[in-house]
């Protein structure tokens, strides 16, 4: 009797990880969710078994390697494999680089390129031994080309954009494909969750009237269509392509774009604290 396919996927209570749990668990895959907040992750797990796929809630921090570890491990124990690791778990800092503190800067680190490696390590083994597989590293356009704001976030993004593209290759000999996810600005509770020295609503707002915000479910839709594909990296919205190639042919181009959006940000916070003065 064939095992069911099954996917993991970090980050799962929310946003793209929750929109690609649901994406798998509608063409009838085992979905095993990894997320801290327990409620949000049986909500999640209650709505891919409704939608037609079975699934497994594991509470799971991933800058704990022994739990990212484990979330995987349950995968295996529960549905006999795994041929889907979507790391996706993360979150954003907001600050000019030299105000961003180093205990700031380390547990950025810890959450979004650590708990990914020991999500890229623990999947790894398995699919070695099974013959194949597929990763799913999720970054950002701004893991291609840094942003004014965001350099300890694009810092850990960049990190796993080069682990992603040495990965590919050494996996490829294993039959494992290993794709590089790079999603614009992405409707989900992103910006709720961004840390630093301010509140993300004139940071949000900024971003907003530059791009339009994406829609998780696109993200879920093509990771669910390429996967089994040999796929090496997919930057979504005409916008984040463009900034992509303008960052590798025109780096002081890309400056000037780059100094184009810090300028308009910094407006924007003076009229948010003159408007909050002035009430």
């Amino acid at each position: 009797m064939n095992r069911k396919q099954t996917a993991v996927i970090t980050g799962a209570s929310s946003g793209i990880g929750k929109a690609t749990a649901l994406a798998y668990a509608r063409r009838g895959w085992a979905v095993v969710l990894g997320a801290r907040r327990k409620e949000h992750l049986e909500e999640v797990a209650d709505q891919c078994r409704k939608a037609g796929g079975e699934a497994l809630a594991v509470v799971t921090d991933v800058a704990v390697e022994e739990q990212v570890q484990n979330l995987v491990r349950s995968a295996v124990e529960a549905f006999g494999g795994l041929d889907v690791m979507v790391n996706n778990a993360g979150f954003g800092h907001y600050g000019r680089v030299h105000e961003v503190g180093s205990e700031d800067m380390r547990h950025i680190f810890d959450v979004n390129f650590h708990g990914l490696f020991y999500g890229c390590k623990a999947a790894a083994g398995v699919m070695i031994r099974q013959g194949g597989g597929h990763i799913f590293n999720v970054s950002s356009v701004i893991g291609k080309r840094g942003s004014p704001f965001n350099g300890a976030y694009s810092a850990s993004k960049f990190a796993v954009c080069g682990l992603t593209e040495s990965m590919r290759v050494e996996m490829r000999s294993y039959n494992v494909n290993v794709t590089l996810v790079c999603p614009g600005l992405t409707r989900t509770e992103f910006f709720g969750n961004v840390r630093g020295r301010t509140s993300s609503e004139g940071y949000q707002s900024s971003f907003v009237r530059l791009r339009t915000m994406m829609d998780p479910q696109k993200v879920a839709r093509k990771i669910v269509a390429i996967t089994g594909r040999r796929v090496p990296q997919v930057v979504f919205t005409p916008g984040g392509k463009f900034l992509v190639l303008a960052a590798s042919l025109s780096p002081r181009f890309a400056d000037w774009l780059m100094k184009f959006y810090h300028d308009d940000l910094l407006r924007r916070q003076e009229q948010t604290q003159a408007t909050r003065q002035g009430g």
